[in-house]
């Protein structure tokens, strides 16, 4: 049977944080492993706000006349979150985050020409789409009820790449550049060895 509290949205363009696109993750050996990512918009874009937002409240209106005008005590939903809340590592105190997840793999495509044809096509290759690179995502916002908790959630749908940006949560550099001033002070002990 069809949730009738489904509510779709569009959301972009955004940053992508902590994406797991490709394989599903989960952050504690409790939960389910699902398909995630965190979505981060700056706060000057008050037009996508107010349309997440009014996605999320035609849900829950929609979650209401299931209860009969009322939710029901301890239910929970789905906030836009102030990145300044978050770890300030994570850099995001100039954004707003939503965080969107499936149990289903998301289609994950790039604008592209092909044979003269701009289209959208599928991204395979797990570097291309990455934490720090910029999108759109399509989700979904639903009523869930586990028997346990009840509540309004973010359902990822598909993800369209829009541009590149810097990669998160790779480390400072890279040990090319991090050992360059020491190389020539190292005896080399693998010198006949064969690289592959």
């Amino acid at each position: 049977m069809a949730n009738p509290t489904i509510t779709k949205c569009l959301i972009g363009e955004a940053r992508m944080n902590f994406a797991h696109v490709f394989t599903p993750d989960s952050f504690d050996d409790k939960s389910d492993p699902k398909y995630s990512v965190v979505l981060s918009f700056p706060k000057s874009d008050k037009k996508l706000y107010k349309t997440i937002e009014a996605a999320i409240n035609e849900c829950v209106e929609k979650a209401k006349s299931q209860y009969g005008g009322a939710l029901p005590k301890k239910f929970n939903i789905i906030e836009i979150q102030d990145g300044a809340d978050w770890d300030e590592k994570f850099e995001l105190e100039d954004f707003y985050v939503i965080k969107a997840s499936s149990s289903y793999k998301p289609e994950v495509v790039k604008k592209a020409k092909v044979m003269g044809k701009v289209q959208l096509v599928p991204i395979t290759d797990e570097d291309e789409f990455y934490s720090g690179c910029y999108g759109y995502a399509s989700v979904t916002f639903y009523k869930y009820d586990t028997g346990v908790s009840k509540g309004i959630t973010c359902g990822l749908n598909s993800l369209l790449k829009s541009r590149d940006g810097e990669k998160l949560g790779t480390g400072s550099g890279s040990a090319e550049a991090d050992f360059a001033g020491v190389l020539d002070d190292i005896e080399d002990p693998f010198e006949d060895d064969d690289v592959v």
